[in-house]
C-alpha cells in the first residue's frame, strides 16, 4: 500500500471532480495513472540525445571600450531577497 499526499488543493480538487466524471474512486485513478506512468518510463528505454564540443559553438563578443568608468555600476543591487524576486519574475512570466 502507498499514500499520497496531496498539498495543492486546485489539484485535488480537479482530481475529485474527474473521478466524480469517471464514476471511480481517486484511488483507482491514482493507481492507473501511476501503471500509465512507469509503464513511460522503463528502465530499458535509453534516452539518446548528441553532445555538442562547446569550442565549436563558442562565439567571441568584442565591443568598444569607450573609456567609461564602469566601477559603481551594480546590477540587481535594488535586490533584497533574490529568491522573492525571482519567484515573482516566474509569476510575471506565467
Amino acid at each position: 500500500m502507498l499514500a499520497i499526499k496531496i498539498d495543492n488543493p486546485e489539484i485535488e480538487n480537479r482530481l475529485k471532480e474527474y473521478a466524480k466524471q469517471q464514476k471511480k474512486a481517486i484511488e483507482d485513478l491514482v493507481n492507473e495513472a501511476m501503471k500509465l506512468f512507469l509503464e513511460t518510463h522503463r528502465k530499458d528505454d535509453v534516452i539518446i540525445f548528441t553532445k555538442k564540443d562547446p569550442m565549436q559553438h563558442i562565439v567571441k563578443i568584442n565591443f568598444d571600450d569607450d573609456g567609461e568608468d564602469l566601477s559603481d555600476v551594480k546590477p540587481y543591487s535594488h535586490v533584497e531577497d533574490s529568491a522573492k524576486y525571482i519567484h515573482e519574475l516566474r509569476r510575471e512570466r506565467d
